[in-house]
């Protein structure tokens, strides 16, 4: 909070900035952040896997266009250490390699790198999703970064 715009790019494990809290959760506009969630996440609630994601989606600030959301359907409340040892390297370059100009374009190549290494093992399956511009979201599948991505608002 102290930070504000100048907070440095984040890892979020498990989503938590994204969740109802009984506290509201600042969440500066200009940050860039890489978040790792859980379908089988206990704080998930009883809500479907596909609440849960769209609610982390909904809770990203509206001007904010450098957030992504890798949703693996497997991962627990923490991840499993194959998936985060997997993954990690590439959500934090990532995260280097985001612009932070506004309205530049999301580093692509880098995040079908995470995608690559979340369907390698072949045992994740979700979904990857990051902000193309304020309010508005591309998703991709696990496991198959060669389809064409879907537009989702």
């Amino acid at each position: 909070r102290a930070l504000g715009d100048a907070a440095p790019p984040t890892v979020v494990i498990n989503g938590g900035c994204a969740m109802d809290l009984p506290r509201p959760v600042h969440w500066p506009v200009w940050a860039a952040s890489f978040l790792l969630m859980g379908g089988q996440d206990y704080f998930r609630g009883g809500r479907s896997r596909e609440e849960h994601f769209d609610d982390a989606k909904a809770r990203v600030p509206a001007g904010n266009s450098r957030t992504a959301i890798l949703y693996v359907n497997e991962m627990l409340h923490m991840p499993q250490t194959a998936l985060l040892s997997a993954v990690l390297p590439g959500m934090l370059r990532t995260l280097m390699a985001w612009p932070c100009a506004a309205g530049a374009a999301a580093p692509r190549g880098d995040l079908e790198v995470v995608l690559a290494a979340a369907a390698e093992s072949g045992c994740w399956s979700g979904r990857l999703a990051f902000t193309v511009g304020a309010g508005s979201w591309e998703e991709w599948p696990i496991g198959d970064v060669r389809k064409q991505p879907r537009k989702a608002d």
